[in-house]
């Protein structure tokens, strides 16, 4: 029972075995020691924003862009929405409204005639403002016609 304690008295590190498990031991310590310092120097890049600023300037200005675009594109269809549902400057919602009254107006007339049936209708249909716009157009001619008919003379 006492064997192994009498073993490890009786040599007391004098052999070469302990010498070597030190040098385990240090070799060990040394290449932590190395992944501890890599492994600081990593957190510290991990944690210094400058670095990544620098680092990735070019895809945070896109990334900036692409969000000012996603945010501002509503604002600016919605403008030109309003901007292009507009006739004349009268919204289109107005004017469908107005259409609409216009309608109920034309079907009142249809189911109300004139309440003025006593009148004679105009002989050809014509008003009076249109049988003087149609002489004044056929003197225009006439007369048109007669000075270049003048002025061909006055050069033969």
């Amino acid at each position: 029972m006492g064997q192994g304690t009498t073993r490890v008295v009786e040599t007391n590190g004098g052999t070469g075995r302990v010498g070597e498990l030190g040098g385990e031991i240090t070799e060990v310590r040394h290449r932590l020691d190395s992944l501890v310092v890599e492994l600081d120097r990593r957190r510290h890049n991990v944690t210094n924003w400058k670095h990544h600023l620098r680092r990735h300037s070019g895809s945070l200005a896109i990334g900036v862009v692409a969000f000012t675009a996603a945010l501002a594109a509503p604002l600016v269809l919605a403008r030109r929405r309003a901007r292009r549902h507009r006739i004349l400057g009268i919204p289109v919602a107005a004017l469908g409204q107005r259409a609409l009254r216009l309608t109920d107006a034309l079907a009142r007339v249809r189911r109300q005639p004139d309440p003025r049936p006593h009148e004679a209708p105009a002989a050809l249909g014509v008003g009076k403002s249109t049988v003087v716009g149609l002489l004044v157009m056929i003197a225009q001619v006439v007369v048109t016609t007669w000075m270049r008919s003048m002025l061909d003379q006055r050069r033969a």
